[in-house]
């Protein structure tokens, strides 16, 4: 994992009380949209290394994002 990656997963882990916030300071940080953001972060904890370096905080990331997966698919279906 580059540092930027770390910096990345880092980002993501931190507590913010609103999504905007992280997602603000990933753009003055890094220069990444917050779609470009949460790209990078999806890509990141899909890596084996990411999971080595953060096990929890990776854990946690990929938990929240099966949680939305599940949710839109049921908006979709009901």
């Amino acid at each position: 994992m580059t540092n930027e990656e770390k910096a990345i997963l880092k980002l993501a882990t931190a507590p913010y009380k609103y999504a905007a916030a992280r997602e603000a300071d990933a753009t003055e940080q890094f220069g990444l949209t917050p779609t470009q953001y949460w790209q990078a972060v999806n890509r990141i904890i899909d890596n084996p290394a990411a999971r080595a370096y953060d096990p929890h905080g990776t854990a946690l990331l990929i938990r929240q994002r099966t949680s939305r997966g599940r949710t839109a698919i049921r908006r979709r279906l009901f």
